[in-house]
């Protein structure tokens, strides 16, 4: 994973002057294909709202499953440069959260639930964390809306920063984007057809989403990374 903020830093301030809900802001990161870097984009985003912010940023994990984002700053590079993961919190915020797990469970699930946060060094950051190994055989994750937690996220944070996984492989963003003040789409210029960004751009709104614009990353050696707001 790369660190992008210092070529992040005006998508983040053209996304803090944008209208939203009461509380603090959501913003989905997505994008059309796999390998387009988003959860580097997602990451760094994340890490400039945190530097401003006076209440956490949560860094959701879309893909519950892999813990990408957990792993990245538990060990390894990250985890050096920002001080590693504290101890779980519930990331449930005593509600229903954005996943339901099928078929339920037969007893409650006991402690602090399968999906919690975990403060980053001593920033402000909180990635999250769901804990698939507690799933039985046959259990799966189904991925919706819940606007009542996604209101009760926004009461206790200044930024809700979400990495869903590329449309092709899921459609996990599109459950939850009419939650997000706005949707963000990635695009690895090398590769990504217009095509691929104007259907993924259609289905996030016709689920109700607000597409902000488009980050353009370039990753080749001759190419600087830009982000750019496309209307």
């Amino acid at each position: 994973m790369k660190d992008l903020r210092t070529d992040l830093r005006d998508l983040y301030r053209a996304l803090s002057q944008t209208a939203s809900v009461e509380g603090g802001r959501t913003v989905m990161f997505i994008a059309a294909r796999s390998g387009e870097g988003t959860t580097s984009v997602a990451t760094a985003f994340a890490l400039l709202a945190a530097e401003q912010a006076r209440k956490p940023v949560w860094l959701v994990d879309l893909d519950l499953k892999r813990n990408h984002l957990f792993n990245t700053f538990a060990v390894g590079a990250f985890a050096e440069a920002f001080g590693g993961v504290g101890p779980p919190y519930s990331a449930a915020l005593k509600l229903q959260p954005f996943f339901s797990i099928e078929p339920e469970p037969e007893e409650a699930i006991q402690g602090l639930g399968l999906f919690t946060a975990h403060r980053v060094g001593d920033t402000r950051l909180m990635v999250t964390q769901f804990d698939a190994a507690r799933l039985k055989a046959g259990q799966g994750i189904r991925i919706r809306t819940q606007p009542a937690y996604w209101q009760a996220v926004r009461a206790v944070t200044d930024w809700a920063v979400v990495d869903a996984p590329a449309f092709e492989l899921a459609s996990a963003g599109l459950a939850i984007t009419s939650q997000m003040d706005r949707t963000v789409i990635v695009v690895n210029a090398d590769d990504t057809t217009p095509n691929d960004v104007e259907t993924l751009r259609r289905e996030i709104e016709a689920h109700g989403g607000t597409v902000a614009g488009v980050v353009l990353n370039r990753e080749k050696p001759d190419a600087r990374f830009v982000d750019r707001i496309w209307r």
